[in-house]
């Protein structure tokens, strides 16, 4: 008999909340259905207003029952449009919209609050994913790079993932391992840079970066941060790379126009991506592109062009380079709800078997 999961996330780019569904027989699965949802300005504003401000916790603020709210809204949807009914889902798995994620010092918050998910819909809700994580010794992220291991398994392949957010993580197989970590920014920098200088959401296609020159003056000396160096398992975010952290980096160096900014900002995308990837000398020579700059053509071909690999353009049960990251969630959920647990993980660092998520 078939069962179906939800998975539901939103990146650190909040572009959309993602809710994708997963039917699932045995070991097999497919993507049976997904949607994004459009957040509107309003929220996104709240929403980083929020990340800046750095919270303790949120569980009693009014904004995480809005944006809660907002979520079972979706689910409602979805669930409609692919004429669901709850006793369907067997689990939904809530990354949560990421606040502050912190595994130096053992903590990841979120927006959104898996206790109201699970008493209003009336189905079983798994989050903490991240949390569960970190209590386990590892990074808390990227996770994904788990689904990533299972996706080789199943396809009996041996592909590369990029998944370009707001921030870049890659799932290299590297001999009889697979290596997954954030590699720095990808989206974030730029689309905060477009949002601050050129009253635009993001750059379509990197054109307007095209336009631009490549300061190598500010391009060396952010190529400098720690983080680069700093080897796996390792997982970053806004709380390091965000525009204060460009703008000291600019106060180092002689004017340049913004639209050199923006062309520096996505080649620094594009190099640091490419460097870690070119460290990897028995690594495969195909890789799949996920999450929204995916779409951007510039990036995915400075990327193709500095590493020689052989971009795939499709994978197999239904998975896409919009839907991927959902549908791991999906995935992981159904690991939980089945009492899965993972074991020691060169993937996030976590140091002893575990399960990854609780049950609300």
């Amino acid at each position: 008999m078939s069962k179906y999961y939800l998975g539901v996330m939103c990146g650190t780019s909040l572009d959309s909340v993602d809710i994708s569904i997963i039917n699932t027989v045995g070991k097999k699965f497919k993507v049976f259905g997904f949607k994004e949802y459009q957040l509107s300005q309003k929220l996104k504003d709240k929403i980083n207003h929020l990340k800046s401000s750095k919270p303790a916790n949120i569980e009693v603020n009014n904004f995480n029952t809005e944006i809660t709210t907002l979520i079972i809204s979706q689910i409602k949807k979805i669930l409609k449009k692919y004429k669901l009914d709850k006793s369907d889902i067997s689990a939904i798995g809530y990354a949560g919209i990421t606040l502050d994620h912190r595994p130096d010092l053992k903590k990841s918050l979120y927006l959104g609050d898996p206790k109201m998910l699970a008493s209003i819909l009336s189905m079983p809700v798994i989050s903490d994913f991240r949390q569960t994580d970190i209590d386990a010794g590892g990074q808390g992220a990227p996770l994904t790079g788990l689904f990533h291991k299972h996706l080789n398994t199943v396809m009996n392949k041996s592909l590369i993932y990029l998944n370009l957010g707001g921030f870049a993580n890659v799932s290299i197989p590297n001999k009889s391992k697979l290596i997954s970590y954030d590699t720095g920014p990808a989206n974030y920098l730029i689309d905060t840079w477009c949002r601050e200088k050129f009253d635009i959401e993001f750059d379509l296609n990197g054109r307007l970066a095209s336009m631009g020159e490549i300061d190598s003056e500010v391009l060396k000396l952010m190529l400098k941060d720690k983080y680069f160096i700093k080897k796996p398992p390792k997982s970053t975010g806004f709380e390091l790379f965000n525009m204060s952290w460009v703008k000291e980096h600019l106060k180092k160096t002689s004017f340049s126009r913004d639209i050199n900014i923006l062309a520096t900002l996505t080649y620094l995308t594009v190099i640091t991506v490419s460097n870690d990837i070119n460290k990897y000398r028995s690594k495969p020579n195909s890789i799949f592109f996920y999450g929204g700059g995916a779409f951007n053509k510039l990036i995915v071909q400075g990327i193709i062009d500095l590493t020689k690999l052989k971009k795939v353009k499709s994978l197999r049960y239904g998975i896409d380079e919009k839907n991927l990251e959902a549908t791991a969630f999906a995935w992981l959920a159904s690991m939980r709800i089945n009492r899965i647990k993972f074991p020691k993980s060169e993937i996030t660092g976590a140091n002893k078997s575990y399960y990854l998520g609780n049950i609300y």
